[in-house]
């Protein structure tokens, strides 16, 4: 017999309304907001890409999920956070995403004992929501936020 994996170790990353889970192993690193280069009127825009950060020589999109969603707030950027993600698809015009994010991550296990999956509506840039133990998070589509980059690659 053999041992399955049961938990699937993943970060819990407030954002401004909700809450983010990704699984640790698409998250490269949390970064500070200061390293940003924003994009000309990307606080006052309803853009989604609100600049660009250099992380480890290479220059990295930020994206804000809310934007993508449709809302315009951005929130404190001085209290803001880059979350640098892997995408998943291998493509080499845009290997990684940074998502902006407020406050700090918490390493949580997810399993089925603590996690539920939702049956709500999905607003564009969120594949799923999820129960996590009475905390509402979701779940990022991460396919999508690539194709929109690469669109402007």
């Amino acid at each position: 017999m053999t041992d399955t994996v049961k938990d699937v170790y993943s970060f819990l990353i407030p954002m401004i309304e909700n809450s983010l889970l990704l699984p640790n192993a698409t998250v490269a690193e949390i970064v500070p907001f200061m390293n940003v280069d924003l994009a000309k009127n990307a606080e006052s825009s309803d853009d989604w890409q609100i600049g660009q950060i250099i992380w480890r020589n290479i220059k990295i999109p930020v994206v804000s999920l809310e934007r993508i969603q449709g809302k315009k707030e951005l929130g404190e950027l001085r209290r803001s956070r880059i979350a640098i993600v892997y995408t998943l698809n291998g493509n080499q015009e845009v290997p990684y995403v940074a998502i902006m994010v407020q406050g700090i991550p918490r390493l949580v296990p997810v399993d089925e004992d603590n996690g539920k999956m939702l049956e709500e509506d999905l607003p564009t840039g969120v594949k799923a929501w999820v129960d996590l133990g009475g905390r509402k998070a979701l779940i990022p589509d991460l396919d999508l936020i690539e194709n929109m980059l690469v669109e402007r690659v």
